[in-house]
């Protein structure tokens, strides 16, 4: 996934994650743990969680969490 200007990445051609600024420009990895819930890397750096859930039941863009919640 390449992070867009604003920091984001499209998910599955619909939602918003955002990851950092500071990532514009880069290609991000997602791996998935189980129950819709993704990690996501930056080349063999962990930057975070998200949950696919939150994506579908918010209907807007989410933020990645360090924790897993």
């Amino acid at each position: 996934m390449n992070v867009t200007k604003n920091g984001s990445v499209r998910w599955k051609s619909y939602c918003w994650v955002y990851m950092s600024r500071d990532l514009t420009g880069k290609h991000v990895g997602a791996q998935e743990i189980g129950n819709g819930i993704w990690k996501v890397f930056y080349r063999n750096v962990f930057l975070g969680y998200f949950n696919e859930k939150d994506i579908r039941d918010k209907e807007k863009s989410i933020r990645l969490s360090i924790y897993l919640v």
